[in-house]
């Protein structure tokens, strides 16, 4: 048999395919979907009961002054939480042909509550005291905060308010991002100027 004859035999012999492994198919067993479905239910649940804070103002308490308006800090949630701190901070005030740019308000009576559910500490941003109504005021009242007194780390909320002057004065709700940043700059500042009060 020449070489050539040999080399076209073991050409036709079929050769023998190499299989794997089965595919495995993805069963959903009741373990699986009760482990999914108990998973969702316990993130929902950390969701609804982490501290719910709500800020909102409510009518002045002398009419021509603006921040004469109290602030509730209102516990919205089902548990109560610790406030550490609270500030009232103005990016910008324009009263009078005056602006006043960045400044940070803050009473040492505001730190250091337990707010239970459904209860509030209620605060006032006496920024200005003028006799002309302001043209126009930015403000946010910034609420520090844990779960409860012991918990080792402290958050940051801030709502944001721009005033502005149609039949009346009005606090309107803003986003707070763009202030954020200045916020943390000044109330950092404003700190280290006052002794602690705890």
């Amino acid at each position: 048999m020449s070489r050539r004859q040999r080399k076209k035999r073991s050409q036709d012999i079929p050769r023998e395919k190499v299989s794997g492994p089965p595919a495995k198919t993805r069963s959903w067993t009741l373990p699986t979907i009760l482990g999914i479905a108990l998973g969702a239910v316990g993130a929902m649940g950390v969701i609804e009961l982490r501290p719910q804070i709500g800020v909102s103002p409510q009518e002045p308490i002398e009419k021509s002054q603006p921040f004469s308006v109290p602030f509730p800090i209102q516990n919205t949630g089902y548990f109560s939480f610790w406030l550490e701190h609270a500030f009232c901070y103005s990016s910008e005030v324009k009263v009078g042909g005056i602006t006043i740019d960045k400044g940070t308000f803050h009473m040492p009576g505001w730190n250091h509550h337990d707010i239970d559910r459904g209860e509030a500490e209620t605060i006032t941003c006496n920024l200005v005291k003028a006799p002309t109504m302001p043209a126009s005021a930015d403000i946010a009242v910034v609420v520090d905060y844990r779960p409860w007194k012991s918990f080792p780390l402290t958050f940051r909320k801030y709502f944001r308010f721009i005033g502005a002057y149609a039949d009346n004065w009005q606090w309107l709700k803003q986003p707070s991002e763009p202030i954020q940043r200045d916020a943390d700059t000044e109330i950092e500042d404003h700190m280290k100027q006052i002794p602690s009060s705890r």
